[in-house]
């Protein structure tokens, strides 16, 4: 099996000729693919895509699946006839690699969507890699439904990944790209559905049984990176407020990952520092999008403080989509996906259970001690005690395959309803600031006063429950 280490990028509509330029790509050549599936779309819930692809006079039949990220097994052979042949292929190969058995599903494979495009190539001969650069551009069809095909890829022909990275950041700003982790192979499958966009990404847990730390951190800081940049193109095109969502998601689990790794000692100051510098428009761009969920129950049908606070949260997606469209998101994604990189191979003396372990101990005793000086009515010891609640619970919840599934589910129960109730009243006091900056906090108080005090009394019940818990780490024979 070849091992596909690729990055795409959505290229601005102006910005074919420049980038054809810049790296001095070769003339055009027409290609078409016809992608193929059950159904029922076995092979894309198996993340497997199946294509027939002509180039001149001749036709490859190629499989890819997903690994990765920007990474994907491909098995690649001549299609006689332009025919799928099979046979050609290591089947039993591909079984081992995606439980798939192609041959048995042979007779309900269909054409599902095809793409027609000019790619224009080149190879790029780097002093520690060599890097072919395409350009693609032209159409997605199904049926009668058509979508525009305009990236750039870049794939690693030798070298190492992270030196595909590096290379990838330096074109990022003159260029104006875009990273896209959607292959055209999912876009074909939406276009064939008739969807414009992918749902929003939620996390999607990372299988670490067998991992070591390092390799631990690499995959869910990895996993992190690949929500966030899944739901950015649901940002921009989207009024739907849950990609922000998912994509703020993303955020707090890649902090949770370094926080829960810190003993590791990893170099993430500049991964840390981009992440800085992206979270405050991300913030308050979901802020404004809770409250004024929340307004029409507490406030009547045209109250002015509505249409103020709608104003502000039109103006905070604005300042987020010119934030996720511009350079700064994807050097922030590169950089991250070059971290990890480096970070899986490093190596640890510890198995990942005995990490786990102290791991969790470190983040559940910085909770206890924050509660024990607690004062429940004060919002900004509860907003602190919540994100020490919510990194522990992602941390259990990254780590939990590393104990018994019965003694780590009603402990994360409980971590779930803590996190739901200091959720709740950060979102009241959340809603003091922002009503207060329109001129409405008198208002909205005397409907909110009487929500958090009940929520106060609860939290304070369901912590004392938390508290005689027995963490399920300590429970090890």
């Amino acid at each position: 099996m070849a091992i596909e280490r690729e990055l795409k990028f959505r290229v601005p509509a102006g910005a074919a000729p420049r980038t054809a330029r810049a790296l001095a790509l070769g003339a055009p050549q027409r290609l078409i693919s016809v992608y193929f599936d059950t159904s029922d779309e076995a092979l894309r819930r198996a993340r497997v895509a199946l294509r027939l692809r002509r180039a001149g006079r001749g036709w490859l039949q190629t499989v890819k699946s997903d690994m990765a990220p920007l990474a994907r097994g491909e098995w690649e052979t001549e299609a006689p006839a332009g025919r799928l042949d099979l046979a050609r292929l290591p089947l039993a190969e591909i079984r081992a690699a995606t439980g798939l058995e192609l041959a048995a599903l042979a007779p309900r494979l269909r054409p599902r969507f095809e793409t027609r495009f000019a790619r224009r190539r080149a190879d790029l001969r780097l002093t520690d890699a060599t890097i072919e650069a395409a350009l693609d551009r032209g159409a997605l069809i199904a049926g009668a439904r058509r979508a525009p095909i305009l990236e750039l890829e870049l794939e690693l022909k030798s070298g190492a990944p992270d030196a595909l990275l590096r290379y990838a950041q330096t074109l990022v700003e003159p260029l104006r790209l875009q990273l896209a982790l959607e292959s055209k192979a999912e876009r074909g499958y939406q276009l064939a559905h008739g969807v414009q966009l992918a749902p929003p990404r939620k996390w999607q847990p990372v299988a670490l049984r067998d991992a070591t730390p390092h390799a631990a951190l690499a995959q869910l800081v990895s996993a992190a990176l690949a929500q966030a940049g899944a739901n950015a193109p649901g940002v921009l095109a989207s009024e739907d407020p849950e990609y922000l969502h998912q994509l703020r998601v993303a955020w707090r689990r890649l902090r949770a990952a370094l926080v829960t790794f810190r003993a590791l000692a990893p170099n993430a100051k500049g991964l840390k520092r981009r992440l800085r510098a992206l979270s405050p428009a991300l913030g308050s761009a979901r802020d404004w999008d809770v409250f004024v969920a929340s307004l029409p129950a507490a406030l009547p049908k045209g109250d002015p403080l509505l249409r103020r606070a709608r104003a502000q949260q039109r103006k905070a997606r604005l300042a987020t989509r010119t934030l996720l469209s511009g350079p700064l998101f994807t050097a922030f994604l590169l950089h991250g996906f070059a971290w990890v990189e480096k970070a899986r191979w490093q190596s640890s003396p510890q198995s990942l259970v005995e990490f786990a372990t102290q791991s969790l101990e470190r983040l559940h005793g910085k909770a206890m001690q924050k509660a024990e000086r607690m004062d429940w009515q004060h919002a900004a010891d509860r907003h602190e005690l919540r994100i020490r609640v919510k990194r522990l619970r992602y941390a259990c919840d990254s780590l939990a395959e590393s104990f018994a599934a019965a003694a780590v589910a009603p402990y994360l129960v409980a971590l779930e309803v803590l996190q739901d109730d200091l959720g709740e009243l950060n979102d009241l006091a959340v809603a003091r600031r922002l009503a207060a900056e329109l001129g409405g906090e008198a208002l909205l108080a005397r409907r909110l006063g009487a929500r958090e005090r009940r929520l106060i009394v609860r939290l304070s019940r369901d912590w004392a429950a938390f508290a005689e818990r027995r963490p399920f780490w300590r429970s090890r024979s």
